[in-house]
């Protein structure tokens, strides 16, 4: 069980990650983050151009696709990797896989190998951003976490916005190439960065054995997951679903039989305060897929937007995200965390009833204010929680933990975004007239806003259990 953290004496100050004990660390913490953020974002933007010169436009999903399967796997391992190599030697082997996927993606002579890149890319970011979130409460005293999360999320939003803008403009100006490689720059500075900020530490090769079948059915799972969108029959996508299910659930419930243990011991347990705290992490950003998959569609082709007006308006979840979490790391103290976790849900429910209402009055400030809520509720419950979970799990678990939450995350986006593709294919909304696509996309949110509803339960669950005596 996860016992309260006591409050602080003294509260951090933004300055401190500024000075020069903490400086380095900001910066090299923040890149990593953002060298996930921005390779995942710019890839839609200039995979069009390069598909008109490489061809292979039936595979472009997998882009996108293979780097998030493989950085779910990647995250998965970094804990056992870095206790077999050690951190220093895990984030230089990840930044420069990095560039080498960069580089193949960038150079690719054919989609094939610009895909083979993609993955390379994926798996090396999956490790490079858990092993940044195991760092986090190595190198930070408890009092700046808030706040170093705080940088991470004007980060994450500022990637959202120039990574999309940046390969645009380079695809453009130069040719698609340029965009790929645009991320070259940033990955060597991270790679020079590396010996000075992350300590070595000692590698334990004859203690810990990677489990190497679990991490394939993983990746088998999310694979599935890809596969259910491209299957024609409606039948047919629901029973891929659920064998990929299955396949969790299986890895799940059989991590640790074998003295091979994958997850932490108590993750997605109900019974337990961490494995209520993964279900919320897996849950939220699940329910908040349903508007990365159809929000800007929906506005489009129900109030005739255009693509940037559209855009403009689903960036708002990702401003008053990061506001949040800016105002929750300068005004927000550790008494009040355990109820920022149970808070968020509440919003993202309020948000997505918000944007389901919204659709039909045609009400563009009703909307505008569904995406400061969904936005504040990740902006409240995501450092709350992640702090919570890192600072209160045994020192043996302690990487373990931090490393699996942002891949729990990635894999609820993932999971969501194929979930909730799924569930427009039943409802036939492509070949849908105007009044029938609004009924489809009403039923789309009110599923999301029901699913959410089931964040709030297991956030609710888990503050039960961190002040229970």
């Amino acid at each position: 069980m996860i016992d309260e953290i006591p409050p602080e004496a003294a509260p951090g100050r933004w300055r401190e990650l500024l000075s020069r004990r903490h400086l380095f660390a900001t910066v090299t913490v923040s890149l990593g983050i953002v060298l996930f953020a921005f390779n995942a974002f710019l890839v839609g933007t200039a995979l069009p151009s390069a598909i008109t010169g490489l061809g292979g436009a039936e595979l472009l999903s997998w882009a996108t696709s293979l780097y998030l399967i493989f950085s779910i796997v990647g995250g998965s391992s970094t804990a056992t990797l870095m206790h077999r190599l050690g951190p220093r030697r895990l984030f230089s082997l990840g930044a420069l896989a990095f560039l080498a996927g960069t580089l193949a993606a960038g150079l690719a002579p054919s989609m094939p190998v610009l895909l083979a890149g993609r993955a390379l890319q994926g798996l090396a970011a999956g490790v490079i951003e858990a092993g940044c979130y195991v760092l986090i409460p190595r190198l930070f005293p408890s009092r700046l976490i808030p706040k170093v999360f705080g940088v991470e999320a004007i980060a994450w939003a500022l990637a959202a916005f120039g990574g999309p803008v940046l390969a645009g403009w380079l695809a453009v100006s130069v040719s698609w190439r340029a965009s790929f490689l645009a991320a070259v720059p940033m990955v060597l500075v991270f790679w020079a960065m590396v010996p000075i900020v992350v300590p070595p530490g000692r590698g334990e090769k004859s203690e810990r054995q990677v489990p190497w079948l679990a991490l394939a059915a993983l990746a088998l799972g999310m694979l599935l997951v890809t596969l259910a969108s491209i299957v024609t029959s409606n039948a047919g996508k629901m029973a891929v679903l659920a064998v990929a299910a299955v396949v969790f659930w299986v890895t799940v419930a059989g991590d640790g039989r074998g003295g091979i243990r994958l997850f932490p011991a108590t993750a997605f347990r109900f019974t337990s305060a961490a494995g209520l705290g993964y279900w919320t992490a897996f849950i939220m950003p699940m329910a908040q897929a349903s508007e990365s998959v159809f929000l800007i569609y929906s506005l489009q082709y129900l109030w005739a937007y255009s693509p940037l007006e559209a855009g403009l308006v689903a960036s708002v979840m990702a401003l008053s995200w990061s506001g949040a979490q800016f105002l929750q790391a300068s005004f927000g103290s550790p008494a009040l965390r355990r109820h920022f976790i149970w808070l968020g849900p509440v919003l993202l429910i309020v948000g997505l009833a918000g944007v389901m209402l919204a659709l039909p009055l045609g009400s563009l400030p009703l909307i505008v204010m569904a995406q400061v809520m969904v936005g504040g509720a990740f902006g409240l419950n995501w450092s709350a929680l992640s702090q919570t979970m890192m600072e209160a799990a045994s020192l043996d678990e302690r990487d373990a933990t931090s490393a699996l939450l942002p891949t729990v995350q990635a894999a609820g986006y993932g999971v969501g975004a194929a979930v909730f593709g799924v569930i427009g294919n039943m409802l036939a909304y492509a070949q849908a007239d105007t009044a029938a696509l609004l009924g489809d996309m009403m039923v789309v949110f009110a599923a999301a806003t029901a699913l959410s509803a089931l964040a709030l339960v297991t956030a609710a669950g888990m503050v039960k259990r961190l002040v229970r005596p």
